[in-house]
């Protein structure tokens, strides 16, 4: 249960006690120097464990701007072209006859998308649903046809009909084609089967002199070039390029500001929680920080890992799904951040919130643990952040990974990223580990560091919930000189 408002003070006689179990029993003048300059030293404290917690801002003026990103863009791309290139080929069938032109037919299973990065095409053609080839006719002298050919497929000497034969009509050299056939009966039964041994396909038009036809036909199953079966361009070099490129170009903004909810939630479920003790202990208060710490790491980790994962598997539809609940997902993030920061009001016994809280109230609300509490506020706050930058974020993944289709390197890229945080984050939590059990007043202190914690998460919580996240960052930025 929540401990009583307004016993700030109780805790005074204490302090020689405290002061003796945290400097082990000594009063020298340092202690006493110490013990002197009590808030002055928490302040510096807490200023020098922001500048830990920030050192992962150093890396942005490493790299410029998006160099990272058009890095590893570049070699997506080649791997992209060369498996394209390797697919087209294997599926190709070229057609010559009498006349001049010359007739390409391409298979085009779903495989063929995904190797080609055509997954915008996957919803025209429908390769779940039709057999599809694509045809393309050349000719160098002679005008192409003014008809559109006919086509017959047989599957194992089987003929079936075409569902539709989409070109355009009046060309003269070159046209393109799509010719698709139904891939399952009336019954529902699929016509291309595990024991179907081959596709012909026959195009009839007036290309050769008197009418020609000309036949293509595949051997199944398709053996796939080894380069083509990797389904993956992807090596851990790749993954930590764009993981970087998001920390130092897209992400940035949304960082500064999770630094300081870091460092009030930090302080504050630490001082909230030691609170209720009957004296500050020092491998206690240690204990407290690096779980809180390791809790509030772990909550925007897993929400951005599971973001990555979410675009590598759904691409397309998590941006649709953003944009359309952005606003409301961003309010209620804002809502869970002010809450922790009344929370941790609460349990610091801030007279500011002890008087506006009824103290009915109060005793009856039961105390959450202070690692969900510090969890939950890093992922509400990660999560409005997700919102608020959530074109950036998934315009990025969605270049290098969306269109693979693959969750695993999507939640790989994230976590990546969340690790280049994370790493100076708990260098801080351990520095305030070290430093705070060296402050014998930081009991009597909890109000106070309480209210200022409390009145950074509700600053932030109000900024989430009135969709202004991007005038904090807009404000900041400019003096880092990075864009």
């Amino acid at each position: 249960m929540f401990a009583a408002c307004g016993r700030a003070g109780d805790t005074a006689m204490q302090d020689s006690e405290s002061v003796r179990v945290l400097h082990g029993g000594t009063s020298g003048e340092v202690s006493a120097w110490i013990r002197g300059r009590q808030t002055a030293l928490v302040l510096l404290v807490m200023l020098v464990a922001t500048g830990i917690a920030a050192t992962w801002l150093f890396f942005p003026y490493l790299v410029k701007d998006q160099n990272l990103l058009q890095a590893v863009g570049g070699d997506v791309k080649q791997e992209h072209l060369l498996r394209s290139i390797s697919i087209g080929r294997f599926l190709s069938r070229t057609t010559f006859g009498a006349g001049e032109a010359q007739v390409d037919m391409l298979y085009a299973p779903p495989k063929f998308f995904e190797v080609t990065d055509r997954a915008n095409a996957v919803g025209e053609y429908r390769p779940d649903l039709y057999l599809v080839f694509l045809v393309t006719e050349t000719t160098h002298i002679e005008d192409l046809p003014e008809t559109l050919p006919e086509a017959r497929l047989f599957v194992d000497g089987v003929e079936f009909s075409p569902y539709d034969v989409e070109g355009p009509l009046v060309v003269y050299h070159h046209r393109t084609l799509s010719v698709r056939f139904p891939a399952f009966t009336g019954d529902g039964d699929p016509i291309v089967t595990d024991n179907t041994s081959e596709l012909r396909l026959e195009l009839t038009n007036s290309w050769d002199p008197g009418g020609g036809t000309r036949v293509a036909s595949w051997q199944l199953p398709l053996d796939y070039p080894e380069e083509v079966q990797n389904a993956s361009v992807w090596t851990p070099l790749l993954v930590l390029g764009v993981s970087a490129g998001l920390l130092s170009f897209v992400l940035t903004p949304c960082l500064l500001q999770l630094i300081l909810i870091y460092v009030a939630a930090l302080a504050g479920f630490t001082v909230a929680e030691n609170g209720t003790e009957s004296g500050p202990n020092a491998a206690e208060l240690k204990r407290k920080v690096l779980t809180t710490a390791v809790a509030f790491v772990l909550g925007f980790t897993l929400l951005f890992t599971a973001t990555g994962a979410a675009i590598g598997h759904a691409g397309k539809e998590t941006q649709m799904f953003f944009s359309t609940w952005s606003s409301t997902i961003t309010v209620v993030a804002g809502i869970l951040v002010i809450m922790m920061g009344i929370w941790i009001g609460l349990r610091a016994r801030t007279p500011l919130i002890c008087r506006l809280v009824p103290r009915s109230i109060q005793t009856q609300i039961r105390k959450p643990s202070t690692a969900i509490g510090a969890a939950l506020t890093a992922a509400g706050f990660s999560l409005g952040c997700m919102t608020c930058f959530g074109g950036a974020i998934i315009a990025t993944l969605l270049v290098y990974v969306g269109a693979i289709g693959s969750a695993f390197i999507g939640a790989m890229v994230m976590l990546a990223f969340s690790l280049g945080v994370v790493i100076p984050f708990i260098l801080a939590a351990l520095f305030l580990s070290r430093a705070l059990p060296l402050m014998s007043r930081i009991q009597q202190l909890a109000p106070q560091i309480g209210l200022i914690s409390m009145l950074v998460m509700v600053a932030f919580g109000m900024v989430l919930v009135t969709d202004n996240f991007h005038v904090v960052s807009d404000f900041i930025y400019p003096y880092l000189k990075l864009s």
